[in-house]
């Protein structure tokens, strides 16, 4: 790799990369950019902070389809959450004081790092896709589905400001797309209101460890899925050591929803066992459940949602 230099002729013209690329993406790799160290840049970098890009701006398209609709009333106190729900608010107390320490040290390359970390492994690899099945299944009334809207809601106001002095445009964009009729710019907010009592440290490792056991469940699963015995991870049974399962301090209803597979089960055993669950398939939300009476019927849930 040669050092960019004008004599050489081997420069990149920033004007190239936003007529290629977008104004957005520049000020990302230069965010994203150790300043200590000697700055690189070319198609292979920009291609990697083009792929960062992308997963930032489908994080705030899927938060604002999920948040289609929401209003105050929709709104559930912290102290009435499901775990998961008071996870994220932790993880956003956490975050905060992170961010705030980067900005003050004008570790900027840090401060884009956290939050996309944030957004990839925290929000889409987890909180998410856990919760998918509470937002598209359950009832509006739902108290999970109204604590999740809740947090995505807080988890939207907080981002979008976090990304705004780098992602100028898209975060305009995503502000205005939300609010259209609200007038003003996402350029004169203040820096989000996240509230110190939401930090939880004794549930922020209760919480690593479930996703340890989830990573390990899905590696579990996986055998299963490429020899063909299951297609999806809802058909799956997984009998996890009992003694593990302990230490959890979380009911297996809740795990199987965590792990996004049929069933969860104690056993006496060492190591993680996965099977193909015998039960049915829910033809609304497509989980494998024992009350489900025929292949394509509907569990009690959705029964309940679509006649109740």
């Amino acid at each position: 790799m040669r050092k960019m230099s004008k004599s050489l002729g081997n420069t990149i013209d920033p004007l190239a990369v936003l007529k290629e690329s977008g104004a957005d993406i520049l000020r990302l790799w230069t965010a994203s950019t150790d300043y200590f160290e000697d700055v690189r840049i070319g198609k292979e970098v920009l291609a990697t902070t083009t792929d960062a890009y992308r997963k930032l701006r489908n994080t705030f398209r899927y938060l604002l389809g999920a948040l289609a609709g929401f209003d105050e009333a929709e709104r559930l106190p912290a102290a009435e959450m499901p775990e998961l729900e008071r996870w994220v608010l932790h993880r956003l107390a956490e975050l905060d004081a992170e961010l705030r320490e980067a900005t003050e040290g004008f570790e900027f390359n840090r401060y884009v790092r956290l939050i996309s970390s944030f957004a990839n492994d925290d929000l889409s690899a987890f909180f998410f896709d856990i919760r998918k099945d509470s937002l598209y299944c359950d009832s509006p009334a739902s108290p999970k589905r109204r604590a999740y809207r809740t947090v995505l809601d807080t988890v939207f106001h907080a981002l979008v400001r976090w990304m705004a002095p780098v992602l100028c445009f898209t975060t305009e964009e995503v502000w205005q797309t939300r609010f259209p009729d609200e007038g003003g710019s996402v350029h004169l907010l203040e820096w989000p209101e996240i509230e110190s009592g939401w930090k939880d440290e004794a549930l922020g490792s209760k919480w690593d460890l479930i996703r340890a056991t989830r990573e390990n469940v899905t590696e579990s699963i996986e055998p299963l899925r490429r020899e063909k015995v299951i297609g999806s991870s809802l058909e799956a049974k997984v009998l996890y050591p009992d003694a593990q399962i302990d230490l959890l301090d979380t009911e297996l209803s809740e795990l199987a929803e965590i792990y996004i597979v049929s069933e969860v089960d104690a056993a006496q055993s060492e190591t993680i066992e996965v099977t193909r669950s015998d039960y049915l398939k829910c033809g609304r939300c497509w989980r494998l459940l024992p009350e489900v009476g025929e292949d394509g019927g509907l569990c009690a849930r959705c029964e309940g949602v679509l006649n109740g």
